[in-house]
């Protein structure tokens, strides 16, 4: 897992293929999101890039156990066809 810790949140880009790619994946996350019940911040840069930023809202925005197990999710998701 390889996420930065910026302003006490985890934070990683990914570079996709399009932008129909990044909604495709991010309605896949949002099932997963839903079941763990523990939701990302993101934006979307240009037209293939979205920017995650995780961290527990409710434990005073910090990092908890929840967000590197849905950053693990994000990972196993959003890696397997990253455009370089």
């Amino acid at each position: 897992m390889n996420w930065n810790i910026i302003n006490n949140k985890l934070e990683k880009e990914f570079k996709l293929k399009s932008f129909s790619e990044i909604i495709e994946k991010l309605q896949s996350l949002s099932k997963i999101a839903d079941e763990l019940n523990h939701h990302p911040d993101f934006r979307v840069q240009n037209y293939n890039t979205i920017i995650f930023t995780l961290c527990t809202h409710d434990k005073e925005n910090t990092i908890t156990r929840k967000d590197y197990e849905l950053a693990e999710k994000i990972d196993l998701l959003f890696e397997k066809q990253q455009f370089n």
